[in-house]
């Protein structure tokens, strides 16, 4: 599986700003070929979005989906709506759902199942907050959020997942992670994946992927590390510059073999 580079947008642009931006992307990132690149907009943007990338090498994802297929949720969009639209990838659980919307495991795992049943890949985010950090509680919260997340999960373990490790403390801040930090979190996603299903599903159908106010001048060092498949890239990916600038580093190591 090739390295991946996921934007998401987040609630940052109205319709002008989301629709030049996506043209800025359009145009930018054509000449990247060896990372698979995806993009999450709003959910009110995702038609004129995919339609701006159609013919591109640039994939759609939703930033969110239902935990049911469909019925009385005012509000909520299925994974089968943005799959109809071209979304291929959701992202689920991110920490400022979880934190700030209540979203519990069970409903993160709903979520998982009906991507999975609308044929999209779920971008799955775990992470601490600093206080369960300054306790020593990371490798608990992480093993139990992906225990809650995804076990007995219908289509797990032939599906694909991607998992993606955003520290809630290095989110959207100051603070950064040292990527000498982020290999025994690799490994312990690795072994409690594993030990759920098997070492040949992780190396099949698992990337680890990091996400924690990346930018261009710390990506080199996240790309160098041969554990990481990919970034998920928040604040960074609304300018298109310094997006090309990740991708372009993400490009040199990928085509080096790192």
């Amino acid at each position: 599986m090739r390295r991946i580079l996921i934007a998401n947008w987040k609630m940052n642009l109205n319709h002008q700003t989301q629709t030049q931006l996506a043209e800025d992307f359009k145009k930018r990132l054509k000449k990247i070929k060896q990372l698979e690149i995806v993009v999450a907009p709003s959910f009110v943007h995702l038609q004129e979005v995919s339609e701006i990338f159609n013919g591109t090498n640039i994939k759609l994802a939703a930033q969110d989906v239902a935990f049911e297929k469909s019925g009385a949720f005012t509000g909520e969009v299925s994974a089968g709506e943005v799959r109809e639209i071209g979304c291929q990838y959701a992202i689920i659980g991110h920490s400022e759902r979880r934190i700030k919307l209540n979203e519990t495991e069970k409903m993160v795992s709903g979520k998982i199942n009906q991507c999975y049943g609308a044929g999209m890949i779920p971008i799955l985010c775990v992470g601490e907050t600093s206080e369960e950090r300054m306790r020593n509680e990371t490798e608990s919260v992480i093993i139990k959020q992906l225990y809650d997340s995804i076990y007995k999960v219908s289509g797990l373990p032939e599906k694909e997942i991607i998992i993606a490790y955003e520290p809630v403390w290095a989110v959207g801040g100051s603070q950064f992670l040292d990527p000498d930090e982020l290999a025994p979190i690799a490994f312990l996603v690795k072994k409690t994946l594993s030990a759920m299903y098997s070492e040949k599903f992780y190396n099949n159908n698992v990337r680890f992927i990091y996400g924690g106010s990346v930018n261009s001048i710390i990506a080199p060092a996240f790309w160098s590390a041969k554990f990481l498949d990919g970034l998920l890239i928040g604040a960074a990916s609304l300018d298109i510059e310094e997006f090309y600038n990740i991708a372009s580093e993400g490009e040199t190591f990928s085509a080096r073999g790192q």
